[in-house]
């Protein structure tokens, strides 16, 4: 049986009706003791390939999904107990050694933040790589001239209000209360002596960006970028989210260009990573701000 999104081998399928139970979309059915597609809603697919995956006796395929999307699941090596103990290593490195990651540890962490969750597929997400230490040397030299110019501005009225009205109370707020105070201090620790408090001398940092006009793409580049975090600990590097890098690489027209950022992409956050300077001895416990049960 040949349909448009999904080939069902009848010889193997026992008609259980997983797939069509794990379908999000409805979109399969049993006819005769077999699956099959329900036409009328084969355009409401999205691809989110849960139906193959679910399959006991992979006997259903989808063009659009190629074989080799899928790979056969392990058996959990860890509990929770082991999980809990690994994301209390996490924690914010800002001191590395000099040291280069190598290609295998990105490649492996690009692997791993390609199995993030997201909010409509296909991936909205994209990544810019930089290793090189005379472009992130670049891009340093970018942050503190793009952020004097809008420390300086910040003193005038009329600039306020022009960022207030094109960013929106939300951002303005939040560079008005935090980013001002602390880009300020990062230029004055610059020009003394070279102080890099933007990205901290890391050997290798990460940029997440996507199209504006996907679905939840500021979501999925968080989601990927948390899995690039975890995925860096896990092969003994240190890493730290950095929020205030993406905002100058999203304004600047030098820094999209040379990063190749399409248009109507925006960077949403970035990850430095590297191999830690010095070993931490303990966890330390954090508390969400508040768990209400209803």
């Amino acid at each position: 049986m040949n349909d448009r999104l999904h080939f069902v081998n009848p010889d193997t399928c026992r008609g259980d009706g997983i797939c069509a139970a794990v379908c999000p979309e409805q979109i399969l059915e049993l006819v005769n003791g077999k699956a099959a597609t329900v036409r009328e809603r084969a355009p409401r697919c999205i691809l989110c390939g849960q139906c193959v995956a679910a399959c006991p006796t992979q006997s259903l395929r989808m063009p659009e999904l190629p074989e080799e999307t899928f790979g056969e699941l392990k058996k959990l090596p860890f509990g929770y107990d082991e999980f809990l103990a690994f994301l209390r290593r996490r924690r914010s490195v800002r001191v590395f050694k000099p040291d280069p990651v190598s290609e295998q540890m990105r490649e492996r962490i690009l692997e791993a933040a390609s199995t993030a969750p997201i909010g409509f597929p296909p991936h909205s997400t994209e990544v810019v790589v930089i290793d090189r230490r005379e472009e992130l040397d670049f891009l340093l030299r970018e942050l503190v001239k793009d952020y004097t110019w809008m420390v300086n501005g910040f003193s005038n009225p009329l600039f306020r209000g022009m960022i207030r009205l094109t960013k929106g109370a939300e951002i303005f707020r939040a560079f008005q209360n935090h980013a001002l105070e602390i880009a300020k201090r990062n230029n004055e620790l610059y020009l003394r002596d070279g102080t890099d408090r933007y990205t901290y001398h890391a050997p290798m940092l990460m940029l997440f960006h996507g199209s504006r006009w996907a679905m939840s793409y500021e979501e999925n580049a968080h989601l990927v970028c948390h899995h690039a975090m975890l995925a860096a600990v896990s092969l003994g590097l240190g890493t730290t989210i950095l929020g205030i890098v993406p905002p100058i690489v999203d304004q600047s027209k030098v820094l999209r260009s040379r990063y190749g950022i399409p248009r109507e992409n925006k960077v949403v956050t970035s990850l430095i990573l590297g191999h830690p300077k010095y070993k931490y001895r303990r966890a330390i416990r954090r508390s969400l701000a508040g768990v209400r049960v209803v």
